[in-house]
């Protein structure tokens, strides 16, 4: 369970749609599946975060959304990731975003697909 920190002042929610090429499970080899770089995408820059910020900087990234539709062996074309990030600075929020960023740059390749992101801020407020 999430409990909210209350030295984290400054927050921001960070929209993703992943939009890749979707098609029939059985031909998985034809399609650019969003799935996948958006879980790759969580794993990352949770790994990031620990060579990025010491343990005094109090950030969080949380997962809040995640969804690629419900059809049975279909794999979508899209699926859409918000998260929310939390730091007590202004300055480690921003660092928070470009980690953000260039994870999601770097996934693109990888994966060959489009993220786009949009970024909302809540600095001071819940």
């Amino acid at each position: 369970m999430y409990e909210k920190n209350p030295d984290r002042t400054h927050f921001f929610t960070a929209s993703l749609t992943i939009q890749g090429k979707g098609g029939h499970s059985s031909v998985p080899y034809q399609t650019r599946n969003p799935i996948l770089p958006a879980f790759t995408l969580l794993q990352v820059t949770a790994e990031k975060l620990l060579y990025e910020f010491t343990s005094f900087q109090n950030v969080a990234l949380i997962p809040l959304s995640f969804d690629a539709g419900s059809q049975q062996n279909i794999i979508p074309d899209t699926a859409s990731l918000t998260l929310r990030g939390e730091a007590a600075s202004p300055e480690d929020s921003e660092k928070l975003k470009a980690v953000l960023t260039g994870s999601i740059s770097a996934l693109e390749t990888l994966y060959q697909v489009t993220i786009s992101s949009k970024f909302e801020d809540y600095n001071g407020q819940n």
